[in-house]
This record gives structure tokens, C-alpha cells and sequence, in this order.
């Protein structure tokens, strides 16, 4: 025996107290080893506890900040990211400030970084400037400032650093270097080749303007740099988590370079050309010294009119504004030129360049930008320009142009010619010159009206087009406004939480109407489908999401491709929803299969990629496949934390995630800092009641829980409760998951007046909202089960644990962690309920519960559960043979499987019964022996095996020595409390059964003086 008890010993005798006594006890035992106590308590609170259902952060999450920045003239001198010294602010737009800082480390140099504007962190602006940051990253042009770095000040507010472009808008670097035309046309082929590159990055600018091209000097040669991303819009893929919503009177963009389109209210399909317009009016003012609206009257105007004016007023031809303008001398100065000479050079080529590009009907625009720079090519090389059609005197004229020198050539030969014969030929000529005028005027006659007519079909074409384009958005926005339409929010919140409930079932509607041709566009509705998916979803919907979701997958496959990324965000919404429905077996491979292609498509550091890797280590936990949860965990958050910065959505959604799996794996150390690293995060991003926040704060409290922490996880879990409640819903399934666990809590804590009715509900409403085999409905079975187990409820608990065996093996399989517990917890449940039949004399009810008991242990290769289910076996002597020998094989087994296990006392303290009942008395000894010496003195294990033990020494011919070991046992004993009596309820009763045994055959007092004795020691 030890002299003092080991942690071992100490944590089994603390299993076998209710856990309201169990702080007490460690007070006793451990005395002032405050470490030994700590260990303990770990130890307790990894084992056989109701396992929680810890709802995980959503996805797509918006960030807003509360704090603000110090004033401009506090931020020089600053250092951001670590590296980065603020010097002066060089520019400031409608939501950020650019600096020019010094950077130290690794290299020292002058930068550009771009910080929120003071008193600009809503929630739109951050997304703008998150888009913008991500745009610049993309893209790798000589013509297009750099993104070098990126990061979160020590404020919490996001910048970039990009290279430091020292120069001046395009237009007046050309007029005050007095660029010729020539030179400004090769300027401006540059910044097309620049968008080009962007659009084939799937970046849309959207604020093209002078002020967003710069010049500067390098080498002594002039070179254009597309700057200020910040209205970006990605084409293919979303820059950023969050929408980027117009509101109304606030045009995205600068209205005297906005296209038409750009000028909508719902502006949702602007794509290439919207650049291509804002081209042509950089192009106009290159040319005109200005833009094609007039400057003042734009400014002047009111919302209404400034839009009808960008959508309707046809500007001048450039040579047009040139003849009109008093101001001529010294636009054509600016341009090295003489004023009629630049008339002459934009007359013609030039006009219809710059027509093109600005024709407000986008259809008829050049498609690509380098469209538009081929044109100037052609211009600046003499050749055919595509905007203008071409007759066949422009073309000769051009081929004159390209080859003068041949031209004159021949000309001068046949002038020798002409004047030998001109006296001859003369008459004759002059006919066959009036016949082929004429013939030639009939031609152009024919031609000119099949042009017209070309033309009256193409408009007639792009008209119809437009209605039909029109038609679809008008629709799509009827479906979504109707959603909203009557909705009152005050008449709505009267009741018990149905706003939510009103807003699902509009959203289903408008599902509804989105079937079959109901817009027109497929990509629209897909487009219409998901975003309605992901709000059904937020609401806790996933079964009405599931459809709108795999329809969007299926068209957007069809039309872009199984890796297009727009399909691969419906395949990641799609796998969400069933994971959220609890459908992990089709969650699973969709997840898998999403990661794997998006790797391959974005790299698997893009943000999409991240946010998929995340779902996938959830899918993998839920699953029960813990040992690969835990390491893509790890992997996804390290990466989040160096691409996305440590305070992005996902990387909260990581942190979060990644506690709960440590917890899980009894890893508390690691998991709790995680836990209140999201929970400070999400405060100060999202604010105290953003549901996120909310579902953090639950996670905290599951930890402090789960390390034994009751005054801290249980207010903590009674307020998250309230304020889910409050802001989801009473039937929001992280409420309901919320509702488990601070039911959970009320248990540990000995208030089950509090714990039962409130897991009674829980499990009601978890059933209505998602159905009886869902895995949390099925957490919650067990825990009520659980929960009529300890309030001695046996009648309730055997069949609730059976149902919920039954589900799960059907729902998880069999070898599911989550099987297995059920498994384990109705295997105890007999054990309680035979112990009660054993001490009552129930021989028949008893042998019927182990019956079923060995049922349930026969596939199990969990060393506890065979263990009590054998011990439960054993403890009459009227046994059933066929029982005692299969009590007898699962006792053997569980001491193979628990070899080294901390409970190993008990088992072999069970094979040693086993052994006492099939009459193997040597092998008796031996296995009660072994027991004896790994328990302490004081404990049941000890008592339970001494009797036992001398049971075995009478068969072995030692009636004195038994007599001893048997009278040594029941002068340790502890008397029997009433309620166990009553309720037969933890391993004391089996140390009275052997002892009722033991007594009867060596002859010791009677019970209730020994339990008096017991009583006064």
C-alpha cells in the first residue's frame, strides 16, 4: 500500500462521489497541493461528460470597428505593422488617407500604405478597403502600383502597403510637359494595356479617372502607374466576405467618368466595358483639355439630373468641342501644335475612337481594352481604324499615307506616260471616267443602304438585348423587395421572436419564384439562389437552403465549370447546409472534393480556400474523426493568421473552432487561451451581441466548464443564453445548442430542479426544428437521459438511452465516438438499474437486465463499458451460467484493452469476480490480490475485493484467514445513506452486496452494527 494516495486512486475515488461532492472531496484528499488538485480536476472534467454541441462561428462574417484612429496630426511618426514609419499623408479619398512611410526592415525604403480615413470604419467602407487590397494583390503589371505588405495597426484597423508612386495625374503631367498628341496616345496605350491586364485578373476598376493614373519619371522616361483599386469589383470571384452594397444617392464611382450603366441603382451587372467608357473620357480629355459632360453643370446638378445626364446627353465629337472652344490657343500649346493643326489631327480617327469608347449603349463599345489600344495603334501607324467605316476613298487615302514614297514613284511615271498619249486618249477616257462614276455612285448608293439597314438591325438587336437585360434585373429586384415589403419590425417584435420566423418564410417565397424562367438569366437566378440560400441559412433554415443551393451549384457548373469559383462557392454553401442539417455523410466528400479544387484553382492560401479547409475540419470532428480535425485545424489557422491577418472572420472562425477541438481532445491548456483570445476579437470587432460574439462567449463557457471553472461557465453561459434568445430566436439552432449546454451546466452544478425541465425542452424543440435523428437532437437525447439517470428516473432514462443507441448507430454508425457514449451510458444505466434488482432479490429481473446489458457490450471494445457491464453480471450468486461465462470473457477483455488504463483497479476487481463465479478460485485470488494492491485501503474498489477475496479464500480451504480479511473489510466500511437505499445509485451499494454475501458465509456481525461502527470512526 502507499503510503500517500496517486492521482489515480484519488480520481477514481472522486468518480464514484456525485459531482456536487466532488470539490469537497479534493479539498480533503489533496490538501494544499494545489497541482496535484489541478491535475485532478482535468482529469474529471475529460471523463464521461455529456458531450455539448459548441455551434461554431459563421462564415462570411462583416467586421466593424468602434475604436477610431488618432488625428492626422498625431499619426507622422507612427509606426505601423511593426516596420512601417508614417511620414506625411500624401493623399485622402472618401474612406482612406495614403502616407508616404519609411520601411526599416528587411530593406529600408520609401512606400506608399493606404489607412482607413478617421471617423470611416463602417462596416461598407472596411469592405471597400479590403476589396481594394485584394485587387492590387492580384495583379502584376509595370503599369500598376504594387501590393507589397498588408496588415491590422494596433487599433485593429486594416492597411496595405503598396510601392510608392511619386508622379502626377496623366492629364496634367501632359499638359505641363506640353506632350505632343503622339506622345499622349502612347501614354494612354500604356494604361489600356493596365486594364487589360486587370480584366483579365477579373478586376473591374470602376473609378478610372486622371487622378487615378499618375506619371512618373524613371530613367527619364514618362511612365503611367493605374492606381486606387478602392471601387474594384471582381468579375469571377468576391474580393471580400462582405457585399458591397449602393446606397441610394451615393454613386459608386466619379460621376464625370461613370458609365451609363454605373449610374444605375442597382448597377448589379456592370462588367469591362464600364472601363472602357471611363477610357474614352480620359482619351477625350487628353485630346480637349476637357470631359465630355460639362464639369460645372455635373457638379451642380441634383442626384436626378446628374444621373439622366450620364445615361442620356450625347457629348460633342472632340473636334467639335475644340472648334466651340475659346480657349483653343492654348489647349493646341499644350499639345506643341498650331490650332487648326490639332483640329485637323483629332477630325476624323480620332472622333470615332473616342465616340466608340463612349457610346452609350456598352454593346456597341470595344469589348476589351485592348480593343481600344489596337485602334490607336492603327491610328498612329496610318493604318484602318475599326471605329470608323471604312469606304474605299478612306482606304486609299490611308494606303497613300502608309506609302508615299512609292506613291509619288509611280505618279511621276505615269505623268511621262500620261502627257505622251493625252492628245489620243483623251475623249475616251473622259467616257470611261463618267461610266464608272456613275457606276461607282450607284454602288455607294447600294452599299450605304445595306449599312443603314445593318445598322437599324444591330440597334434594333442591342435595343432588344437591353429590354430583355432590363426585364431580368427589374424582376430580380421584385422577388428580393418583396421580402421586405409591409414588413414591420415593431408589429414583428410584439411576439416571441417571429421576425425571424416571417423573414424565412418570405424568403422560401421568394425562392419559389425564382423556379424555372421566373427572371430569365440561369447565372442571375443562381446568383439570386445563393445569396437567399446564405440568408436561410444565417437563420438557422439549412433544410429550406439546401435546395436553392444545389440548384445554383448545378447551373452555375453547367454554364462556367465544375472549377469555375463561383461554383465553387455553391459547392461550399451547398456542403454547409448539409453539414448545418446534420447530413455529414453527403457534407463530407462535397467538402473534401470543394477543397481540393479550389486549391488547385485559387492556391491554398486564398481566402476561399481557407474558409473551406475550416468546414472540412469540422465535417472531419463531427464526425468523430478527431485525428484528422485536429492537425487541418492547426494548419488552416497559422495559414489565416499570415494571409488573412489574426482578426479576419475566418481566422476568428479558426480560433474558435480550433479551441473547441482541443477541448474535445482534453487538451484544456491549449484550448482556453484560444477561447478568450475569440471572445476579446470578436467584442471588439463585431460588437457584444453580434451573434458570433454570442457563439464565442458560449464556446468560453464550455471550456471553463469543461476545467471544472462552475462560477465562471455558468453566469457566462446563462447570459449567452439570454442575449441568443434574445437576437436569433427561441428555436435558432445555436439557442437550442446554447439552451444544451447551459442545461448541461445546471447539472454539474447539482441544480437538476434547473437541468431537467430545461433539457425536457430543449430536446421538444430540437426535434420540431431538426428533426429527432439530427447529431444535436441526438446530444440532447443522451444528456436527458442522462439527467432522469441521475435523478434515479430509470423508467425514463433505459428507454431514452435505447432510442437515442438506435439513432445514432443509424445516423453516425456504429464506431462513432458519439455511438459509443450512448453505448456506455445505457450500459450503466442497467448497471444502476441491476444493482437495485441485486439488492432487492430481483433474481429474475436482474438476469433479464444483464441479458441486455451483454447485448450491448458483445460489439464494444471500450475497456469501461465491458468491465460494468461484466461487474453488473456477477453480483448474485444465482447467476445464470451462460451469463457468468460471457461476463467472464468481456471481464478478460477489458483487463487486455485496459492494460495501463487508470481505472485498471476495477478491472481486476471484475475479472476476480468473474473468476469467484465460474469457481476458478485460484485465478480468483490471483485477480482480487492485484486489485487489493493497486486500490487504497479506504476506497469501494479496496473493500469490494476483499470480500470478495475472502469469499475465495473459503473455497480455498482458509476459513480463518477469510474470516479476517472479511472483518477487516467491514470495519472500513461507510455507512449506507439512505437515499442509496432508495436508489441504488453508484459502486457503495456493491460494496454492501459482497458484504451481505461475505457475512452470511464467514460468519461476520450484522450489517447495521458494522455500518455503526463504520458511522463513529
Amino acid at each position: 500500500m502507499a503510503s500517500s494516495p496517486p492521482i489515480d486512486e484519488i480520481f477514481l475515488a472522486a468518480l464514484e462521489r456525485p459531482i456536487s461532492e466532488r470539490q469537497a472531496f479534493l479539498d480533503a484528499v489533496c490538501g494544499g497541493d494545489a497541482e496535484l488538485h489541478s491535475r485532478v480536476e482535468r482529469l474529471l472534467a475529460t471523463h464521461s461528460q455529456p458531450r455539448e454541441n459548441p455551434p461554431t462561428v459563421l462564415q462570411g462574417t462583416s467586421l466593424s470597428c468602434d475604436e477610431r484612429p488618432p488625428s492626422v496630426q498625431k499619426m507622422a511618426g507612427m509606426l505601423i505593422g511593426g516596420r512601417y514609419k508614417l511620414l506625411e499623408e500624401i493623399a485622402s479619398g472618401g474612406m482612406g488617407t495614403v502616407w508616404v512611410a519609411e520601411q526599416t526592415q528587411p530593406v529600408r525604403r520609401r512606400v506608399a500604405i493606404k489607412l482607413i480615413k478617421p471617423g470611416m470604419d463602417s462596416r461598407q467602407v472596411l469592405s471597400r478597403f479590403e476589396a481594394e487590397r485584394q485587387a492590387l494583390a492580384l495583379m502584376d503589371h509595370p503599369n500598376i502600383a504594387k501590393v507589397l505588405d498588408g496588415g491590422v495597426t494596433d487599433l485593429g484597423h486594416p492597411f496595405f502597403v503598396m510601392e510608392y508612386v511619386k508622379g502626377v495625374p496623366i492629364t496634367d503631367y501632359c499638359d505641363q510637359a506640353k506632350v505632343t498628341l503622339e506622345g499622349r496616345l502612347k501614354l494612354f496605350l500604356k494604361v489600356c494595356q493596365a486594364v487589360q491586364h486587370a480584366h483579365q485578373k477579373g478586376i473591374i476598376h470602376r473609378d478610372l479617372k486622371p487622378s487615378n493614373i499618375l506619371v512618373c519619371l524613371y530613367d527619364g522616361h514618362a511612365v503611367p502607374k493605374v492606381i486606387d483599386f478602392g471601387l474594384a469589383k471582381a468579375m469571377h470571384q468576391p474580393l471580400t466576405e462582405h457585399t458591397l452594397y449602393t446606397a441610394h444617392g451615393f454613386m459608386m464611382g466619379t460621376p464625370l467618368y461613370m458609365s451609363p450603366e454605373q449610374a444605375e441603382f442597382n448597377n448589379l451587372d456592370i462588367d469591362t466595358r464600364s472601363d472602357i467608357y471611363s477610357l474614352g473620357v480620359i482619351l477625350y480629355e487628353l485630346l480637349t483639355g476637357t470631359t465630355p459632360l460639362d464639369r460645372q453643370r455635373i457638379k451642380n446638378a441634383a442626384w436626378p439630373e446628374a444621373v439622366r445626364l450620364i445615361k442620356e446627353e450625347e457629348p460633342s465629337k472632340p473636334s467639335t468641342k475644340l472648334g466651340t472652344s475659346g480657349t483653343l490657343p492654348s489647349i493646341a500649346a499644350q499639345r506643341s501644335l498650331e490650332p487648326a493643326q490639332l483640329s485637323r489631327a483629332v477630325r476624323g480617327d480620332l472622333d470615332w475612337i473616342v465616340m466608340k469608347s463612349l457610346d452609350k449603349e456598352r454593346s456597341r463599345r470595344y469589348e476589351t481594352a485592348n480593343g481600344l489600344a489596337r485602334d490607336i495603334e492603327r491610328y498612329l501607324a496610318d493604318d484602318v481604324v475599326e471605329a470608323r467605316p471604312p469606304s474605299a476613298s478612306y482606304r486609299l487615302r490611308k494606303l497613300v499615307r502608309r506609302n508615299q514614297g512609292l506613291v509619288v514613284a509611280v505618279g511621276l511615271i505615269a505623268l511621262v506616260l500620261v502627257g505622251g498619249i493625252a492628245g489620243t486618249t483623251w475623249g475616251m477616257i473622259e467616257a470611261v471616267q463618267a461610266q464608272r462614276a456613275e457606276a461607282a455612285r450607284a454602288e455607294g448608293e447600294r452599299l450605304a443602304k445595306l449599312e443603314a439597314e445593318a445598322q437599324e438591325s444591330k440597334a434594333e438587336a442591342a435595343n432588344q438585348q437591353a429590354q430583355k437585360r432590363l426585364t431580368q434585373i427589374q424582376k430580380g429586384n421584385e422577388i428580393i423587395t418583396s421580402i421586405f415589403t409591409d414588413l414591420d419590425i415593431r408589429e414583428a417584435k410584439k411576439g416571441t421572436g417571429p421576425l425571424e420566423a416571417v423573414l424565412a418564410e418570405r424568403l422560401v417565397k421568394a425562392a419559389g419564384q425564382l423556379e424555372g424562367e421566373a427572371v430569365g438569366d440561369p447565372l442571375v437566378v443562381a446568383g439570386l439562389q445563393d445569396r437567399l440560400g446564405l440568408s436561410l441559412l444565417n437563420l438557422g433554415h439549412p433544410k429550406e437552403a439546401i435546395p436553392l443551393f444545389t440548384k445554383a451549384a448545378e447551373t452555375r457548373r453547367t454554364h462556367l465549370g465544375a472549377d469555375h469559383p463561383d461554383t465553387l462557392a455553391s459547392s461550399h454553401n451547398l456542403a454547409e447546409g448539409y453539414l448545418a442539417a446534420g447530413k455529414l455523410d453527403v457534407a463530407l466528400p462535397l467538402l473534401e472534393k470543394t477543397v481540393k479544387l479550389r486549391k488547385a484553382r485559387l492556391g491554398t492560401d486564398h481566402s476561399d480556400t481557407l474558409e473551406s479547409m475550416n468546414d472540412l475540419a469540422l465535417c472531419y470532428e463531427a464526425t468523430g474523426k478527431l485525428n484528422l480535425a485536429l492537425p487541418l485545424f492547426e494548419e488552416t489557422l497559422n495559414l489565416c493568421r499570415t494571409k488573412l491577418g489574426g482578426e479576419h472572420s475566418t481566422t476568428l472562425a479558426c480560433i474558435n473552432n480550433l479551441a473547441s477541438a482541443y477541448g474535445n481532445a482534453g487538451k484544456l491548456d491549449l484550448a482556453l487561451p484560444l477561447y478568450e483570445e475569440a471572445v476579446k476579437i470578436a467584442k471588439a470587432k463585431l460588437g457584444a451581441e453580434h451573434p458570433d460574439t454570442l457563439t464565442c462567449m458560449n464556446n468560453l463557457a464550455l471550456g471553463y466548464k469543461s476545467a471544472g471553472k462552475m462560477n465562471l461557465a455558468l453566469p457566462l453561459l446563462e447570459q449567452t443564453f439570454k442575449l441568443m434568445k434574445a437576437n436569433l430566436g427561441a428555436d435558432h439552432p445555436n439557442t437550442l445548442a446554447s439552451m444544451n449546454n447551459l442545461a448541461s451546466a445546471y447539472g454539474d452544478a447539482g441544480k437538476r430542479d434547473l437541468a431537467l425541465p430545461l433539457y425536457e425542452e430543449t430536446v421538444k424543440l430540437k426535434k420540431a426544428k431538426l428533426g429527432a435523428d439530427h447529431p444535436d437532437t441526438l446530444v440532447s437525447m443522451n444528456n436527458l437521459a442522462s439527467s432522469y439517470q441521475a435523478a434515479y428516473k430509470l423508467d425514463l432514462a433505459i428507454p431514452l438511452f435505447e432510442e437515442t443507441l438506435k439513432l445514432r448507430k443509424g445516423k453516425l454508425g456504429a464506431s462513432h465516438p458519439d455511438t459509443l457514449a450512448t453505448l456506455q451510458n445505457l450500459a450503466e444505466a442497467h448497471l444502476t438499474a441491476a444493482a437495485q434488482e441485486a439488492w432487492l432479490g430481483r433474481d429474475k429481473e436482474h438476469a433479464e437486465t444483464c441479458r441486455r446489458a451483454l447485448e450491448l457490450a458483445k460489439s464494444s471494445d471500450d475497456a469501461v463499458t465491458l468491465d460494468r457491464v461484466a461487474r453488473v453480471c456477477c453480483l448474485r450468486p444465482t447467476g445464470d451460467a451462460a451469463q457468468v461465462a460471457d461476463s467472464l470473457t468481456l471481464a478478460r477483455k477489458a483487463v487486455e484493452l485496459g492494460e495501463g488504463h487508470r481505472a485498471s483497479p476495477y478491472f481486476q476487481l471484475t475479472l476476480g469476480m468473474c473468476e469467484f463465479r465460474k469457481g476458478h478460485w485460484t485465478e480468483a485470488d490471483a485477480a482480487l490480490s492485484s486489485a487489493m494492491k493497486a486500490a487504497t485501503q479506504n476506497s469501494s474498489v479496496w473493500s469490494t475485493s476483499a470480500f470478495y477475496r475472502a469469499l475465495t479464500l473459503l473455497r480455498l480451504g482458509k476459513p480463518d484467514e477469510a474470516r479476517k480479511l472479511a472483518s477487516e473489510a467491514a470495519s472500513k466500511m461507510k455507512p449506507l445513506p439512505q437515499e442509496q437505499k432508495n436508489h441504488f445509485r453508484n459502486d457503495d451499494l456493491i460494496v454492501w452486496l459482497a458484504y451481505k454475501e461475505a457475512k452470511e458465509l464467514c460468519n461476520l456481525e450484522s450489517a447495521s452494527a458494522a455500518s455503526r461502527r463504520a458511522g463513529t470512526k
